[in-house]
């Protein structure tokens, strides 16, 4: 802990028993209420002022303090710091007009998932539907991202008919769900 100044220095150090803490609190106590009430405009924040000010001093072994009233009042000079620079943060927030800014969001509404679900089991009933070669073709290509190469060496069968069935699968889906991105 730094040497406390010159002002502070007289001061008697405050030994640790409850009596005298007790003491010690009762006799600054109007005191450090002037020091916050004469700097806040609100009453109620003196008073939590105050008291956050007696809570940090309590973190210190008040029996080896050189000068308690002065770690007191540096102690209250921070605390009323930290209220300065948290009030003003708190005034530019509230003075931010949201009104002018664009929050809207891109996420999709209720109404959306609702026809996206729809959509979803109108588009598994028309690949159901689809004939078995078919529907395998389909799913490997959209699916499974296997181009129409590796379809065709999978289930045997040429590149031109693997894009017949996909034309096939593709025209089957549109007509049960309407235009998706294929």
């Amino acid at each position: 802990m730094s040497k406390p100044s010159p002002e502070y220095a007289a001061a008697e150090t405050l030994p640790s028993s409850h009596a005298n803490v007790d003491a010690f609190v009762r006799e600054y106590r109007a005191e450090l209420l002037n020091f916050f009430r004469g700097r806040v405009t609100r009453p109620q924040d003196a008073v939590d002022l105050a008291q956050e000010s007696w809570s940090r001093m309590m973190h210190y072994r008040l029996d080896t303090v050189a000068s308690p009233r002065g770690l007191l009042f540096t102690i209250a000079r921070n605390v009323l710091k930290n209220h300065w620079r948290w009030s003003a943060l708190r005034r530019s927030e509230q003075s931010t007009d949201f009104s002018e800014l664009d929050v809207t969001s891109d996420a999709p509404g209720p109404d959306r998932h609702l026809l996206a679900r729809r959509d979803l089991e109108a588009l598994e009933a028309a690949i159901t539907a689809l004939p078995p070669k078919c529907r395998t073709v389909f799913l490997l290509s959209r699916i499974e991202g296997l181009s129409n190469a590796e379809v065709a060496k999978r289930c045997g069968i040429s590149v031109k008919m693997v894009e017949k069935h996909l034309a096939k699968a593709i025209v089957a889906c549109r007509a049960r769900v309407g235009n998706f991105d294929t």
